[in-house]
Order: C-alpha cells, then structure tokens, then sequence
C-alpha cells in the first residue's frame, strides 16, 4: 500500500466535458487515496448553507427534546448524542466528543420518520439536498465502473450506480453533526472522532470552517491533514467499495481532532452516506480485480459464501453505541 501524500482536487464539470478523463481521475484517486475533494460539484452552496442552519437549529434543542428522536441501531435513524458513539474503543475508550442527527432518503419507499420541526417544515428543502446527494454519488460510482473497464454485458459502468438506487431499499442517511468546543484545553486524550473507516460505499462531506479531518497515510501511523476547501466537497471511499474490488479500491481510515487554533470553536459537518443496502459484496467483474485476490472483511461469514452491505454495516453499528 502506497503512503497518501496529498488529497486530490477534481474539478467535476469533467464529468459533463470529458467524462474519461474525470473517471480516470476519480478512478486514481480512489485506488491510490481513497479521498478527493470535487470542486464544481453541482450543489449550490446556498443550498448546503441552509441544511447547515437547520443543523445548527437542531442542536441548539435541549437535551430531552433531542432524545425525543433517539436513534435506532437497527435503522440506523435519529439522535445519537455525545459519546454514545466509539469509533476507537481500544483508544478512546470513553466515546467520540459529538452527537448527530441521521435523516433517511425522503422517497417513496422509506416509511416517514419522525423529524423536529426545523426539517418538517422545510422538508422539500431537505428532501431536495438528500436527492442532489444521491445523483452526485451516482455520478462518482459511474466514474469507477468506467475506470473499472467493467464489461457492458456484465453491467458495464453502471455496475457501481445500479446496486445504489435511490428508490428501494437502502441504508442511505444524511447525517448532521456536531463537535462542541473542548472546554477542557489540558486533556490532550480527547478526539472528536476516533480513527475509522466509513462502513458503507461512497461519503460526502461538507464541512464549515472549522476543520480537524485527518487522513491516515499508510501503515505507519502518521496523518495527512484534510483541511477545509472552500466550494468543495471531500469524498471518500468505504468498507464496501474496498470489499467488493478485493483491496483495489481503498477505505482509507481516518479521525477527527481539536486543532489547538480551533479546539475553542463549534465544529459543525454533514455526511451524506451511500450504503448498499441488500446488494451483494461480490467480487466486480473487472480485469483490474484478480480472480483469486482474498477479501479483507472483518465481518463474520455464518455460513454464507456472499454477504450483503447492509451485513457489514449492521455489524459495524453494533459494535460502535454505546446504550
């Protein structure tokens, strides 16, 4: 595995103008980093400045109103408040210093979800940002089944986009967070993320201005800062793209930290997660992914030859709360 030395730019309106050298691109930057930012990535940013009012809206709630919308493991949907999550157990032990509010697709499959009144009455609103998520996601998935050269009678470059529907089912989330200020400067120990992988396909992140992302680079432990871009959005890949091309495609571990010029700062984000679902982690039919390469999965078999994304995430959930 090669040592991540920077993150890559994409300028994404090569998607429309040149959409082989964009795969190409996207493509590298998934086998050799794992991250990229996407500048020109088709969101407005008024728009990604609205869901974070709504955000910040939710959080300023009591804490009883916010555990009126306690989250359910299982559906992986609602209010998870500070440190109920531990990304890194064996180094964090006493939980993730951040709470989150998970919002599923608002389409016409998922059954409604109770949501406070900053989402309800902006629900269309909302419902827009989830959907501009989706395509965006899309987009890139069709970039690595290009990059992939994945035979058209086997799916071809949509192999990626087609096990990610936006109707049907699917564990997609829009996910808010929020990381307090520390008000404690002397406890070097404490993380606002622990070190972590993404358990499903494709993240969008888009951050505010205060940072702390850092990215590990290789083996030996040390960490790349992935500061904030202005008008970007930074993309990484997950467990499941990494499974399903054998290693080829990297899910790069990674953490969130009190930068000493920020630790006195609110940190907001929002990640929307692109989860396969009831799709099968088989291997792609591709001539980059080798017929008899091992898959890395930390998930245990129970018998079954094939398991499916919503398998591992299910058991990463799991292992992940603390109740």
């Amino acid at each position: 595995m090669n040592v991540i030395q920077e993150i890559p730019v994409i300028d994404f309106s090569l998607f429309e103008t040149d959409p082989q050298k964009c795969s190409q691109l996207v493509f590298d930057a998934a086998r050799n980093v794992g991250f990229f930012y996407l500048r020109n990535f088709g969101i407005p940013v008024e728009k990604v400045k609205e869901i974070f009012g709504m955000s910040k809206s939710f959080f300023e709630l009591s804490k009883e109103e916010k555990t009126k919308y306690a989250i359910d493991v299982k559906g992986n949907l609602g209010y998870s408040a500070m440190r109920q999550e531990v990304a890194d157990p064996g180094k964090h032990s006493k939980g993730d210093c951040k709470e989150s509010f998970h919002i599923a697709k608002l389409n016409k499959t998922n059954a409604p979800q109770p949501l406070p009144d900053m989402f309800t009455s902006n629900k269309n609103d909302v419902g827009q940002f989830i959907a501009a998520c989706h395509t965006l996601v899309g987009k890139i998935l069709i970039c690595l089944g290009t990059g992939l050269e994945i035979p058209e009678s086997k799916g071809g470059k949509m192999w990626f986009h087609d096990r990610h529907p936006y109707e049907g089912p699917s564990n997609d989330v829009l996910r808010l967070l929020h990381y307090p200020a520390l008000d404690h400067a002397n406890d070097t120990d404490d993380i606002r993320i622990g070190r972590h992988s993404d358990y499903g396909s494709l993240t969008l992140l888009f951050q505010n201005e205060v940072g702390g992302l850092e990215v590990e680079k290789g083996p030996g432990g040390e960490w790349l800062s992935a500061p904030v871009m202005p008008d970007c959005v930074t993309v990484n890949l997950g467990d499941c793209l990494e499974y399903w091309t054998k290693g080829l495609l990297r899910s790069t571990k990674h953490r969130v930290v009190f930068k000493p010029e920020t630790q006195t700062k609110p940190r907001y984000s929002m990640a929307y997660f692109c989860q396969g679902g009831p799709a099968l982690l088989e291997p792609v039919p591709s001539r980059w992914i080798p017929a008899d390469a091992d898959v890395k999965t930390e998930l245990p078999k129970d018998n079954k030859e094939i398991l499916t994304a919503s398998d591992h995430l299910y058991h990463k959930l799991t292992t992940t709360y603390i109740y």
